[in-house]
């Protein structure tokens, strides 16, 4: 009997756990939006250890044009794709470029941010003025991102590529002389320009990227309420605020 009674009240508590954390997120009335907030001044940590930036503000529109709460979760870029595959989270926002590699495993939405990559160098150096003169140089990447991809394509050998989980370890490579270089996305590399002293921006004449929202495959409903919140977003000057907030 007393076996029976703590069997019973362990299936209880199992089973309110259960209800709990259904409730938490992923439900109707919950975006869960996977992110990697090492990527500033899209998506990072501020001092309170809330992750703020602009594709956040993005999601919380999205959010309460949706009529649901938001919830945020920190991951590894190169999870994130992933991650929306198994229904951990309901989307991915996290400064990500709509490729064909991407495309083959999640739909993306309408873009939102017009992007290209760039390269960041120390003050003093003198020999790299475009991409082409990173063919013999050592450069660091945050692994799975498009500067990633770029260098590879651009047929930089593997021993010349340090790939790296933070964007933050990428520049401190960077500052420590580790690397000539570093190719990133062009608001992240100006905004760390910005706050850090000794580093210079060049160009490089890389192609425009698009940013998207990655969605599951079946998942074509919420990805059509995306796009529809995106055009209001962008119709009601709220794209053009955040712009301001974060980018300008």
């Amino acid at each position: 009997m007393k076996l029976r009674f703590s069997v019973g009240l362990i299936l209880v508590a199992c089973l309110l756990a259960a209800g709990l954390l259904a409730g938490c997120g992923g439900g109707e009335n919950v975006l869960v939006v996977g992110t990697n907030a090492d990527f500033l001044p899209f998506e990072f940590y501020d001092d309170e250890g809330n992750i703020v930036g602009f594709d956040i503000d993005l999601a919380q529109a999205i959010a309460e044009i949706l009529g649901m709460e938001l919830r945020v979760e920190h991951m590894d870029f190169k999870g994130l794709v992933a991650a929306v595959q198994s229904g951990r989270v309901d989307v991915a926002i996290a400064a990500m470029t709509i490729d064909e590699e991407r495309l083959e495993k999640v739909n993306f939405s309408d873009p939102y941010y017009n992007a290209r990559q760039a390269i960041v160098v120390r003050e003093d150096n003198d020999d790299i003025h475009d991409k082409e003169d990173l063919l013999d140089k050592k450069v660091a990447v945050q692994i799975g991102t498009t500067g990633d991809l770029t260098v590879t394509d651009m047929g930089l050998p593997e021993e010349q590529i340090v790939r790296l989980e933070k964007v933050t370890h990428v520049f401190l490579e960077l500052e420590n002389g580790q690397v000539d270089a570093v190719v990133i996305d062009l608001p992240v590399a100006q905004r760390y320009i910005n706050i850090k002293e000794g580093l210079k921006l060049i160009s490089g004449d890389f192609e425009d990227e698009m940013y998207g929202i990655a969605v599951a495959k079946e998942n074509e409903e919420l990805l059509e309420k995306i796009n529809n919140a995106l055009e209001q977003i962008k119709a009601d000057g709220t794209l053009d605020k955040l712009m301001e907030k974060w980018i300008d």
